[in-house]
């Protein structure tokens, strides 16, 4: 009898399959590392989360003309209960299985069926408390929103496990897939339809649940999980470890939640589902563009530094290089938005939507701490640091709702979005100090980071705005967007063409997206202030499941780690170490290790600097990480 592969025996007590050894190739080759599968990975999740954002966008132009602000506020106030169940019902499973190293079909069958069941539980909660719980968020007794979430909540149970198996695995492209399908015809082509054939509020809830339904069976058939259980004392056995892990990180989740949410529950319980309607417009323009490229950064950094993180050195490298490739996207998104907001709001929503531009201007000023804070959150969690990031998640929904409300007693909807602002800022800092605790110096060096990008965002300032203000007077959005839009553009790229040599790590990362990138011409510049010069050695990958391709045949296999055990007890082959370094000398040359494996130089995206003091990383539940 064979398994859902057809070609192992159906066996639940064998690992999953191993990731195979990635086959000898030139120095600076495609797929030599794993950051170069990381950025081709990046670049699966962003092109699915841009397709996304882009369908998204086309909705917003079709039902702002179709819906009415107190229907978009009824809408949104019933997906915050949503929202914030859906969080509790998962309990971080999914998360815990991206993050363990060793895994068989048994424990993803325990936290499918798991998953399941919590998921039914909360959503008939969620549907019979109703008439109590709806008045909680502004809406009436009787509303019939929460009954039919409650339907998209139990699918979202079932995807849970798919959708980690899939991030585990790195299989970018198949979740940019399914992800851009339920936003397409499931979402937005449902709540589209329904809301021109005069369905109001009910038409977006039935676009949430069409997208469930279409994650849940695509993520499915991708990973076909086993569904044939083991008795609930060996299924519990199997669930205690992982919930040890993901009960730290839900709690960081729902603090998240809070922080992000808290904003919205003020306005709905202070000032109504209408006004709920208006900020929730100008919140969502803003959280596309975050949500792009970080959420994009988040799904492919997690499970990689999930695979490197007793790997200092690594995670540091990659932590400084990802904020600064997501400061090179969002620094222009920003400038584009603060100074085109009036003309974005009058093209998506028209001009009855004008209160909006205020509260979108705010909210692009922080675009790029909101966004970039996302990267010391994928770092907390591949640690296992979820206890300790846990409570400062709950630290920054607490800011938010004492600065919000101070903001909205004072201004009204543009006091809470400076409210939620200023709390942006903060977290931030808090969570860029908390990063920093895993090498001395991180801070100084994405402080430098940050400052490197300064003439950047200066001329792009200087030449949107002056475009904007040259062509505003003639009256044509369209005209001005374009215009402004197309000096946006040639600013940045400019002056990251004219300072290529000190953007040439980022470059490097860019470049291996064509998996053709090999070094750069000449040192890439090491921003860690005391680090111990590059260190190419490769962290231990850890990782199980099939590489981040989907099929034989599709892209590059995955990246060899060290000569260490991987998730499935075997030795896995080494890469290289950077060029110039003794370990990255292949056999017969000095460093090189006699009967050991080939190591093989690696490119030029692995060259990472080094970690003072080696601060490695505490196994998951640590007393700890509790404090």
């Amino acid at each position: 009898m064979t398994g859902p592969g057809g070609d192992l025996p159906d066996d639940p007590t064998r690992p999953l399959r191993a990731v195979p050894p990635e086959p000898a190739s030139e120095p600076g080759g495609p797929g030599s590392s794993l950051t170069a599968r990381t950025a081709r990975g990046f670049a699966w999740a962003f092109t699915g989360t841009v397709g996304q954002a882009v369908l998204q966008i086309g909705a917003t132009v079709a039902l702002a003309r179709l819906l009415t602000p107190d229907e978009f506020g009824a809408a949104a106030a019933a997906l915050l209960i949503v929202g914030l169940t859906q969080l509790v019902t998962q309990l971080g499973v999914a998360a815990s299985l991206v993050h363990r190293k060793d895994l068989d079909e048994r424990d993803v069958t325990a936290a499918f069926w798991f998953s399941v069941l919590v998921a039914a539980v909360f959503a008939a909660v969620l549907a019979l408390g109703s008439p109590v719980i709806s008045p909680l968020v502004g809406l009436p007794a009787d509303s019939a929103l929460l009954p039919l979430l409650s339907i998209a909540l139990l699918f979202a149970g079932a995807s849970a496990t798919p959708l980690g198996m899939l991030q585990r695995d790195l299989r970018f492209r198949s979740m940019a897939t399914v992800d851009l399908l339920a936003a397409g015809p499931a979402l937005i082509g449902v709540s589209v339809a329904l809301a021109a054939a005069g369905f109001g509020a009910a038409a977006l809830a039935f676009g949430e649940i069409a997208a469930a339904v279409a994650k849940c069976v695509g993520y499915l058939v991708l990973t076909r999980p086993r569904f044939r259980p083991e008795g609930p004392v060996a299924s519990w056995g199997r669930l205690r470890p992982l919930l040890g892990y993901g009960a730290g990180f839900s709690i960081a989740q729902l603090g998240n939640w809070f922080a992000l949410n808290a904003d919205k529950l003020v306005v709905a319980n202070a000032l109504g589902t209408g006004p709920l309607g208006v900020y929730g417009r100008a919140y969502n323009l803003l959280s596309e563009p975050a949500n792009i490229i970080g959420g994009a950064a988040d799904k492919a950094l997690f499970p990689a530094m999930a695979r490197v993180r007793d790997d200092g050195p690594r995670l540091r490298a990659a932590y400084v290089r990802s904020a600064s490739l997501v400061a090179l996207v969002t620094a222009p998104a920003a400038v584009l938005l603060c100074v085109l907001a009036p003309e974005v709001v009058r093209v998506l929503l028209g001009p009855q939507w004008d209160a909006v531009v205020p509260l979108v201007q705010l909210f692009a000023l922080v675009l790029l701490p909101r966004t970039s804070y996302k990267i010391s959150t994928s770092l907390t969690r591949a640690t296992g640091a979820v206890y300790r990031a846990a409570w400062r998640q709950w630290l920054y929904a607490g800011y938010v709702v004492v600065l919000t409300v101070t903001g909205g007693l004072l201004w009204g909807l543009v006091g809470v979005a400076a409210g939620a602002s200023l709390a942006i800022v903060i977290h931030f800092l808090v969570m860029l100090q908390f990063s920093a605790r895993v090498s001395p110096g991180l801070m100084g060096a994405v402080l430098r980071m940050y400052v490197e990008h300064l003439p950047a965002l200066v001329l792009t300032v200087v030449a949107t705005w002056g475009v904007a203000t040259l062509v505003r007077p003639l009256g044509i959005d369209l005209l001005t967007l374009a215009a402004a839009t197309l000096a946006c553009g040639v600013a940045s790229i400019g002056t990251l063409v004219v300072l290529r040599r000190r953007f040439a790590a980022e470059l490097a990362v860019v470049r291996s997206l064509r998996g053709g990138g090999g070094p750069p011409r000449g040192p890439a510049p090491d921003r860690a202030a005391g680090a111990a010069g590059p260190d190419g050695t490769a962290g231990p990958d850890g990782a199980a499941g099939p590489d981040g391709t989907d099929g034989p045949g599709a892209g590059s296999a995955a990246p060899a780690g060290p000569a260490a055990p991987d998730a499935t007890g075997g030795p896995a082959p080494d890469t290289a170490a950077g060029p110039g370094t003794a370990s990255g000398t292949a056999p017969g040359r000095p460093g090189a290790v006699p009967g050991g494996p080939r190591r093989l130089p690696d490119d030029a995206t692995v060259q990472l600097p080094a970690v003072g003091r080696g601060d490695a990383p505490r196994a998951v539940g640590h007393p700890a990480d509790r404090s």
